[in-house]
């Protein structure tokens, strides 16, 4: 696994974790935004590591 692919997998697993820790803390519609961070990093790091020539 690449470098580039670990970080875009670790941004999305930090952003899974601040949008428990706001649900846990009250505030819902914040953690829900946060939460549909996930698939977009995702979706971002895919497509840049795709078209890496490299």
């Amino acid at each position: 696994m690449g470098t580039g692919k670990i970080t875009y997998i670790a941004a999305t697993l930090i952003s899974i974790l601040i949008s428990i820790s706001l649900y846990r803390s009250d505030r819902q519609n914040l953690a829900i935004f946060v939460g549909l961070w996930a698939p977009t990093i995702l979706n971002l790091g895919q497509t840049l590591v795709d078209d890496d020539p490299s």
